[in-house]
């Protein structure tokens, strides 16, 4: 992994670690407390909406993060899809690695696309051995996302979008990673 991300800073070609993550409207609450003897309680009903991303960090000098959020499950029509608008951005003259893990959406994804990938845009997936999220670097990004930049506050139903919009769109500029 350490020679695709070399290769990837010194610009022989381009990036992308790529996966999903759910938000939902309360925030991820990692400890909690209560008064001795009482039961810690918390109102589960606000935080039945969610929103799923999908995301690919592309590595580099600068890295970048491109994403799509959905309401509802994510298919392997929803992949293919975000990739198709992936691939799209990415320039045809490059070659373009997209690190995938062995999600059952991601291996859904039918051989003759990965051929069109290929041959029209020079985009092949590569997919990371089972079980190692820690390898797959946007991992990293959700985790910070979730934890880090997210206010503690709950959202309302009308709000989720727009505030995990605005979240992940300060990455690179209010909020930065060091992938060491």
């Amino acid at each position: 992994m350490n020679a695709l991300q070399q290769a990837a800073k010194q610009e022989a070609f381009d990036l992308f670690y790529m996966d999903g993550a759910g938000f939902s409207a309360l925030p991820n609450v990692q400890r909690a407390w209560s008064p001795l003897g009482q039961t810690h309680i918390a109102d589960a009903s606000l935080g039945r909406k969610r929103l799923n991303v999908l995301g690919a960090l592309q590595y580099g000098v600068e890295p970048q993060l491109w994403y799509e959020s959905i309401f509802g499950s994510v298919c392997a029509e929803t992949v293919i899809g975000f990739i198709d608008r992936l691939a799209a951005q990415t320039d045809p003259t490059r070659l373009s690695v997209v690190v995938l893990d062995n999600a059952s959406v991601h291996h859904a994804i039918p051989q003759e696309k990965r051929d069109h990938w290929l041959l029209t845009h020079r985009l092949i997936l590569y997919f990371l051995p089972p079980y190692s999220p820690e390898l797959n670097l946007i991992e990293i990004v959700w985790k910070h996302a979730k934890y880090h930049w997210r206010r503690f506050i709950s959202w309302s139903a009308d709000q989720l979008q727009p505030e995990v919009h605005a979240l992940l769109d300060g990455f690179g500029s209010k909020y930065k990673i060091r992938f060491a």
